[in-house]
């Protein structure tokens, strides 16, 4: 009697310290990878995520960018970390891209998502000195010069590099498309007067429209950007297509069902401050959280599916 006493009671005692030390993370801080340059539109959220998640989270986010390869680089290093909930990602729809471009060793299944945060349109914009007021004329030079108009966006084989040659392709014109690493270069290229136009989110085009250097031509949402209400749609342009970008929190893929309850805690948190939906706004995104789960995974593997296929026949 008293050897199972004395079992039970070590047993009881082991899966308490289990339970402990697991109710304690994190216990360390937390590297949240940022697959590109300062400046860009990830690394802003990144940065406006980061009190409210520390606040909840109880620990240090550190915020480290890894620029290269288009955020190849950066998810590679993420997908490679042990699953433990220390190292963490903001992937979008570039983790499909370069899925399907085959330029990645990783999977988009090689990901735990922990939370969708934000949706946000994709964006043509030029020079505001250059010679095209709207998409119709910016179209018509492309169209009538092959090739000379530079068109840059971020990341070969990234999302904007997809959907920059799939409206090249939907639109029927030709232009040299220019990769560069990570939007916040892109940006600074246009600006400088070294690309001609570029195919960036809205969150990531924020500086240069806001500065007045870009002017936005046409948007590749459902509806009207509410800030730019005078830029049209793709579709009232003429073609039946339209396209967002979301951006959110990833693990390697097997982190423990406890990590992600308390990630979703915090995102949920974070995501109803008030001041993060006010920059969020102010950036042209769209605050959109979807906890970790069944509806996010369908999700996820919804834009897989579509992104990987289109990118892959952009490659053959």
């Amino acid at each position: 009697m008293m050897k199972k006493l004395a079992q039970t009671s070590v047993l009881f005692a082991g899966l308490l310290s289990a339970g402990m030390a697991f109710a304690e993370y994190p216990t360390k801080p937390i590297t949240m990878v940022i697959p590109y340059s300062a400046g860009g539109g990830t690394d802003v959220l990144a940065r406006a995520l980061q009190p409210a998640l520390e606040k909840s989270l109880g620990q240090t986010i550190v915020v480290s960018n890894l620029p290269g390869g288009g955020g190849i680089l950066g998810f590679t290093k993420v997908a490679n970390a042990r699953p433990d909930g220390y190292t963490v990602t903001i992937p979008n729809n570039v983790i499909f891209a370069t899925e399907g471009m085959g330029n990645a060793t990783y999977k988009s299944t090689d990901f735990s998502y922990l939370g969708n945060v934000l949706t946000e349109d994709y964006l043509v914009a030029v020079r505001a000195d250059g010679p095209w007021q709207n998409w119709d004329e910016l179209v018509a030079d492309m169209k009538a010069n092959p090739g000379k108009v530079k068109f840059g966006f971020s990341g070969f084989g990234g999302s904007t590099h997809v959907v920059s040659a799939l409206l090249a392709d939907i639109a029927g014109y030709e232009a040299k498309q220019i990769p560069h690493d990570g939007s916040g270069n892109a940006v600074l290229a246009a600006m400088g007067g070294h690309i001609d136009a570029l195919m960036l989110n809205l969150v990531d085009l924020a500086s240069g429209l806001e500065s007045g250097k870009l002017r936005p031509l046409v948007s590749l949402g459902e509806q009207r950007l509410e800030d730019y209400p005078d830029v049209p749609t793709l579709k009232e342009s003429g073609h039946d297509f339209s396209l967002t970008n979301w951006r959110g929190v990833a693990a390697p893929d097997g982190v423990d069902d406890e990590v992600k309850q308390a990630w979703a805690k915090a995102l949920d948190e974070a995501t109803r401050d008030p001041e993060f939906q006010q920059l969020i706004k102010s950036q042209g995104g769209v605050v959109d959280y979807v906890a970790p789960g069944e509806a996010l995974d369908q999700r996820m593997s919804l834009l897989a599916e579509s992104f990987i296929e289109t990118a892959q026949k952009l490659k053959q």
